[in-house]
């Protein structure tokens, strides 16, 4: 019977601290790498974590930048013909994928980061935006329109067999996906363009639902290191935009920060110790870098 309850009081006291928040992100406190005229948004780190990619947007024209914190260097890159729109780092780590209008029209570009050519990243007849990828080049998730449902859904392309595969079906509007670095689990945004409301839904490299996170309104999704972990921002409670964690099962829901600061699109670094995220200051959209622990 000791033994039971030596058990039974290390269980509730296990299960108390995993309910106890951490210390609040203090937007305040972060490292405001940008300060540029327009709006920074749409960061991600490099795979060794040592380089931040990310969008600069002014007077509409999308600029790609780079910036290296051992050194605080930025660097920014633009080309007449392209605006760099959402870009991600293509998993050979010498590419660089994004999209662009070219011609009046959404398409997924790859930028060569030596040679700086530009070439369509497949040759595929349909309107793409949002490109995500898995640590392998293999294939590329993105959100594509769907001309019979009139709406955007998600869907994946493999390179080695020249398939193109839609994952969703929902028909208001799917978006903002985001995949496991085993390739695994694709997290993304279900809107509701009627009630003005985004839900967070999950599904595996086939297009299966895993889980729906229904209870909260949820953007900006994105994996922590680990692939066990989400971070997204949400205005659940009736507060503006505020950071939250949960475990891809549905449980430790938590709230990172906790201020009247408009935040979006988070990033954990991919060995966990920097968040990067964009912050509204008064002189628009700005990328904040702060230490952080992936737990």
């Amino acid at each position: 019977m000791e033994t039971i309850v030596r058990w039974m009081f290390i269980f509730i006291l296990v299960a108390v601290e995993c309910q106890v928040y951490a210390q609040y992100l203090e937007i305040e406190d972060g490292n405001n790498i940008t300060r540029l005229q327009g709006d920074e948004i749409n960061a991600e780190w490099s795979p060794d974590s040592s380089t931040l990619l990310f969008q600069s947007v002014r007077d509409s024209v999308s600029t790609l930048c780079l910036y290296l914190p051992q050194s605080d260097t930025l660097l920014c890159y633009s080309n007449k013909d392209y605006n760099f729109r959402n870009p991600v780092w293509h998993p050979d780590g010498d590419k660089i994928v994004f999209d662009s209008r070219k011609g009046g029209t959404d398409y997924l570009y790859e930028l060569d980061l030596v040679t700086h050519k530009v070439k369509p990243l497949f040759n595929r007849s349909i309107v793409c935006r949002n490109a995500t990828f898995s640590s392998s080049p293999r294939q590329v998730y993105f959100t594509g329109y769907n001309e019979l449902s009139d709406s955007w859904e998600i869907y994946s392309y493999d390179f080695v067999y020249d398939n193109l595969n839609p994952l969703t079906n929902f028909g208001l509007g799917a978006g903002d996906s985001d995949i496991s670095t085993d390739g695994k689990s694709i997290i993304y945004c279900k809107a509701n363009p009627f009630k003005r409301t985004k839900k967070l839904e999950m599904i595996n490299w086939y297009g299966e639902r895993l889980i729906s996170f229904d209870e909260f309104n949820a953007y900006y999704p994105s994996w922590g290191p680990a692939g066990l972990k989400l971070y997204f921002v949400s205005n659940m409670n009736n507060r503006k935009e505020e950071l939250y964690s949960i475990w891809k099962d549905g449980s430790h829901l938590e709230r990172i920060t906790d201020d009247e600061v408009r935040i979006a699109s988070p990033v954990v670094s991919p060995d966990g110790t920097k968040i990067a995220m964009s912050v509204l200051t008064e002189n628009g959209w700005d990328i904040f870098i702060f230490p952080f622990e992936d737990y």
